[in-house]
C-alpha cells in the first residue's frame, strides 16, 4: 500500500492505461461504517492515479458530518493543502484561486453507518417459506431477531409483549405457494390478523414497517388486514417461495436494502454527506460498492467467476459474481465464521479486510486489500473508473499465494 503521506510517481503499470479517463484532478473518497470515518485522497501522478494520503477517525455516536469535516481539516494540515471549505461547509470543490487552493474534482461517499435492520420473521411452515425467507435475508443487511411460526396456540397478548421487548424495525410475513384456492389462504389471513392485533398495542410511532412476501393470491387481503388493524403502511412483494423448489429473493432483498437506507438517513450528518457527493455520483453503501467491485474486477481480469470476501469488523460479506449470470450471489455471516454452504461456492479469490485465520477454500493466488478500504475507494468508479482501477491495483491490492504465511493485518492509521 502507498505510504499515508504520499506516493512516488509511477508512469506505467502492467495491465493499466498510462492516463486516467476523464478529469485529472484530485478525488476524495469517504467511507463510513458503524465505528469509523475514513478518507482517501487520490491524485494523478505521472499520468496514473495513486493513493496520495488517507486517514481515519472514530465515530463514537457523533455527527457524521462533523467528524468528517474535522478529519478533512486534519488531513489539510498534514498535507499543507486545503481540503475543507468553511464557507460552504463541505469539501473544497470550488475555489477562487485554483493555483494556491486547488479544488477537488470529485467527492465520492460510501456509507453503512448503522447496524443491520432488526427483522422479525413470521410464516406458516418452518421448512417452507420461512426457510426460503431466512435464506433471502442472509443476502441483505438484516438481523433476524425472532421467528414466529403459525399455530393454533399463538396468542395476541403474548406476541404483543414479545414484539414490544424485541423492538423489531421490520416485520416480514411469508406463507404459502402461489395458489389461487381460497381455502389455502385462511392460515395466512389468520396470521396477519394476529400480528395486526398485536401491533395495535404498540404506540404508532414505534410500530415497525411490514412487508408481505407470501402467496400472491392472498396478498390483497393480507395487506388490507394488516393496514386496517395496525394502521401501518405495508408493501406486498413477490412470493419468496411461489412453488416447491422455486425461490424468489429479489423483492425481499430490495425491501430490506430500502429499509436499511431509510433508517440510515435518520443518522445525524448523513444528509450532509449526501450533499457533498459530486454529480453524477450518488452515495452508496459499502456493501453495494464492494458487490460492484467484485463484478468489475472479474471482468477487468477476464475471469469466468470471482468469489470475494469483505471482512468488515461487524460482519463478513461473501459475494459471488459469474460472467454468464447478471445477478450476484451474496451472503452475510458473523465475523470469523465459515460460510454455511461453502461447498456450493468457488474458492475465494479476493479479500478486503483482515485475512481470515480459518481454513477457507481459497484460490492459488488471492488479491488482498489488507486495509479494508477497497469498498469505498471503488466507489470512485462512478465518476473515474480508470482512477479506481489504478489505485486498487497499484496501491491497495497485493497478490498473496495461499501456501505462504499470512502477514499480520495492518489497519489504516
Amino acid at each position: 500500500m502507498a505510504d499515508a503521506a504520499g506516493a512516488e510517481a509511477q508512469t506505467t503499470h502492467e495491465g493499466l492505461p498510462t492516463s486516467a479517463a476523464g478529469d485529472e484532478g484530485s478525488i476524495l473518497a469517504l467511507g463510513v461504517d458503524t465505528n469509523l470515518v475514513r478518507a482517501c485522497l487520490l491524485e494523478p501522478v505521472g499520468g496514473v492515479y495513486r493513493l496520495a494520503a488517507w486517514q481515519q477517525a472514530p465515530l463514537d455516536d457523533a455527527d457524521l458530518a462533523i467528524v468528517s469535516a474535522e478529519l478533512l481539516q486534519r488531513m489539510s494540515v498534514r498535507l499543507h493543502r486545503v481540503l475543507w471549505s468553511e464557507r460552504d461547509r463541505s469539501p473544497l470543490i470550488a475555489s477562487d484561486d485554483r493555483v494556491r487552493y486547488p479544488p477537488l474534482s470529485q467527492v465520492a461517499v460510501a456509507a453503512s453507518p448503522r447496524s443491520h435492520v432488526r427483522v422479525w420473521l413470521a410464516g406458516l411452515a418452518a421448512n417452507g417459506s420461512l426457510a426460503a425467507a431466512q435464506n433471502a435475508l442472509s443476502a441483505c443487511p438484516a438481523q433476524i431477531i425472532g421467528v414466529t411460526a403459525y399455530s393454533a396456540n399463538l396468542q395476541i397478548g403474548e406476541l404483543a409483549d414479545t414484539l414490544a421487548m424485541a423492538t423489531p424495525e421490520l416485520i416480514v410475513l411469508v406463507g404459502g405457494f402461489d395458489n389461487p384456492d381460497a381455502e389455502t389462504h385462511q392460515p395466512i389471513f389468520e396470521l396477519a390478523r394476529i400480528f395486526g392485533q398485536a401491533l395495535t398495542r404498540t404506540a404508532p410511532a414505534q410500530r415497525p414497517a411490514i412487508v408481505y412476501a407470501g402467496n400472491r393470491w392472498a396478498s390483497p387481503r393480507v395487506v388490507d388486514i394488516l393496514q386496517s388493524a395496525a394502521g401501518t403502511k405495508m408493501e406486498a412483494l413477490e412470493n419468496v417461495l411461489p412453488a416447491p423448489d422455486t425461490y424468489q429473493s429479489t423483492g425481499l432483498i430490495q425491501a430490506v436494502n430500502f429499509q436499511y437506507w431509510r433508517l440510515s438517513r435518520r443518522i445525524e450528518g448523513i444528509k450532509d454527506l449526501t450533499r457533498w457527493v459530486t454529480s453524477p455520483a450518488h452515495i452508496t453503501t459499502l456493501e453495494g460498492t464492494f458487490s460492484q467491485l467484485i463484478r468489475v474486477w472479474m471482468e477487468t481480469n477476464s475471469l469466468g467467476y470471482l468469489h470475494g470476501l469483505y471482512a468488515a469488523p461487524a460482519w463478513w460479506l461473501h459475494i459471488w459474481a459469474q460472467r454468464d449470470r447478471p445477478e450476484l450471489q451474496a451472503r452475510y455471516i458473523a465475523p470469523r465464521t465459515r460460510l454455511p454452504d461453502s461447498e456450493r461456492w468457488p474458492p475465494i479469490g479476493l479479500i478486503s479486510g483482515e485475512w481470515p485465520n480459518l481454513a477457507l477454500p481459497t484460490a492459488p493466488s488471492v488479491w488482498w486489500d489488507r486495509s479494508g478500504m477497497a469498498a469505498f475507494v471503488a466507489n470512485v468508479g462512478q465518476v473515474a473508473p480508470q482512477a479506481m482501477l489504478q489505485v486498487l491495483r497499484t496501491d491497495l491490492f497485493e497478490q498473496r499465494t495461499t501456501d505462504s504465511a499470512a502477514p499480520p493485518a495492518a489497519p489504516p492509521r
